[in-house]
């Protein structure tokens, strides 16, 4: 499903909804949504009204120059909801002598908001804006009745498609809107992005002296993340601050006013956008106490937690946070309380045995972040090796995510850099990883199911999760069966034979539908269309290759 708003009639906003599978898509326009135009889209700067679940940006001039407008002059905005709590936030520099704060405008009703500041000009300013419904979802939480799961504030669940986009806000990425359009289009619902320039560095954040931000390179950043929240408010941005910088997130760790104030001002500027959520540095190996770190990817896990304690204490909007690690070294942080989120590293992960690991250590979402790419560490197959993933992830209670390009090196029209997805496939580049990602879309759609207080049963199928993997509630069981024509995974495909399973069902009249992962098709079972439970039953697909069964009760 695609977002994005469109002009109407004057005095008119109306958020057009698309709704894409494969090539194919239908737009429609959701009745009584209608916004005032003044609320200019999901960020308003100023205006009279806001969108609910949505941005409003209070933009102030000092008086003069400040000397140093990012380390020498505070500025705070406190925001008065409906209901009288109040949020306060840091201001941020934007360039000349303009200064800004945002809102995460969670609840509808009249605003208000007021600064407090050190420089004349930016003291005691005051204003108010009314926030009117709108078809935003919001942000992304925990769900309320499944710490497990996530979901939007507006309610809905939401099923976590990733990719990684590392260098989507990179100033010299041509093909940036290409990839996430396209990526849209695929059924993503995530992207890993991260804020270096360099391979292994954020130097480009700062001037070159560390005395202040490199304001147009951020200003860019902003750019991209609010195409994607226009575009499509549902797709989440993971925002990777220190990327893979070890260094700069060890002078963190010493005190360093300039690594500091990256996070700092990062959480400034993009906390309030409903489409972000957080991940402090990527791939980072985690150093114990008393350990020096030796490679440019050794931290000290105490530096890691202090920047998302301070983070944390920073937070206004209750955005989610998070860290990743090297590849199968777990989560150092599964007990923190800053962490929100799991995440992992491994590899070949397609019957989910670090996602139950790692499942029951915390109430909170786990996500195998990182596994093979289509062009590093590439499986043989990747269509049926990345399918097999994200759906074996699912069925584990958890999360996945996919890798394409490299998209952590500059572009460069081949392999490596942002470009769209299908721009890539007729290129040839690509093979396919992601073709089939839609079908989990329409599955649980058609359905009407999600896995909100469902939990992993593979001992239901016979305790191997290469072969079936298992997901129960009360009223529903999925089982997805592999069908691999091999124990590999790195070079294991799809048997084209029809794929069979023993499962042990509870008690009841359980009925009966099959559902084909590469093409998004139901099919009839060919026997009986219901089965009583009690005892183990033996199942054989309609269709050839992987295959998805979902048992219902009536």
């Amino acid at each position: 499903m695609m977002m994005r708003f469109a002009p109407s009639t004057p005095g008119l906003a109306i958020l057009v909804m698309t709704f894409a599978v494969g090539s194919m898509a239908t737009a429609s326009q959701p009745a009584a949504r209608q916004v005032p135009a003044d609320s200019g889209g999901p960020l308003v700067a100023g205006g009279a009204s806001a969108l609910h679940r949505g941005v409003y940006e209070v933009a102030l001039k000092s008086d003069g120059e400040i000397h140093d407008p990012y380390l020498g002059s505070k500025l705070t905005v406190t925001f008065t909801r409906p209901d009288g709590s109040l949020v306060t936030v840091g201001g941020f520099y934007d360039g000349g002598r303009t200064f800004k704060a945002r809102a995460y405008c969670d609840a509808l009703g009249r605003w208000s908001w007021k600064s407090k500041s050190d420089q004349a000009g930016l003291d005691g300013k005051s204003g108010s804006f009314q926030v009117v419904a709108s078809p935003l979802p919001g942000k992304l939480r925990h769900h309320p009745q499944d710490p497990r799961q996530f979901a939007f504030d507006d309610g809905r669940w939401f099923l976590h498609i990733g990719d990684t986009g590392y260098r989507y806000v990179a100033p010299t990425e041509p093909r940036w809107q290409a990839y996430f359009d396209q990526a849209v289009e695929l059924g993503v619902t995530k992207i890993r992005v991260w804020f270096c320039q360099g391979r292994h560095d954020v130097r480009d954040l700062l001037t070159k002296d560390r005395r202040g931000l490199n304001l147009s390179y951020w200003q860019e950043i902003d750019r991209r993340l609010l195409y994607a929240l226009g575009q499509a408010p549902h797709v989440q941005m993971q925002l990777i601050p220190y990327g893979e910088d070890g260094p700069e997130l060890n002078r963190y760790g010493t005190g360093d006013p300039a690594a500091q104030l990256i996070a700092a001002y990062a959480q400034a500027r993009l906390s309030a956008l409903p489409n972000v959520q957080w991940t402090i540095s990527n791939d980072m190996l985690m150093l114990s106490q008393g350990q020096q770190p030796s490679r440019n990817f050794h931290v000290p896990a105490a530096v890691i937690d202090r920047i998302g304690r301070d983070m944390a204490a920073r937070e206004p909007w209750g955005t989610l946070l998070t860290n990743h690690q090297r590849r199968r070294s777990g989560y150092a942080f599964v007990d923190s309380p800053w962490s929100d989120i799991i995440t992992l590293h491994d590899l070949d992960q397609v019957a989910g045995e670090v996602i139950l690991k790692y499942r029951p250590k915390a109430e909170r979402p786990v996500v195998l972040d990182e596994d093979r790419y289509e062009h590093w560490r590439e499986p043989q197959n990747p269509r049926y090796f990345f399918r097999r993933l994200m759906w074996a992830s699912l069925l584990s209670g958890g999360h996945a995510t996919y890798g394409g390009l490299r998209t952590y090196e500059p572009y460069d029209g081949k392999q490596q850099g942002i470009q769209g997805y299908q721009d890539a496939r007729r290129a040839g580049t690509l093979k396919g990883g992601a073709d089939d990602f839609v079908h989990i879309h329409r599955f649980f759609a058609d359905a009407e199911l999600t896995l909100v207080g469902m939990n992993p049963n593979d001992a239901m199928g016979g305790n191997d999760g290469h072969a079936v993997k298992v997901i129960a509630g009360e009223q529903a069981i999925i089982a997805y069966l592999q069908n691999a024509d091999s124990r590999t995974p790195e070079t294991a495909n799809v048997a084209e034979t029809q794929a069979t399973c023993r499962l042990s069902l509870p008690p009841g009249d359980w009925q009966i539908r099959w559902y084909d992962p590469r093409t998004g098709r139901w099919h009839q079972n060919p026997g009986a269309g219901q089965i009583g439970g009690g005892d183990p039953r033996d199942f054989k697909s309609p269709f050839v290759g992987d295959a998805v069964l979902l048992l219902q009760l009536p």
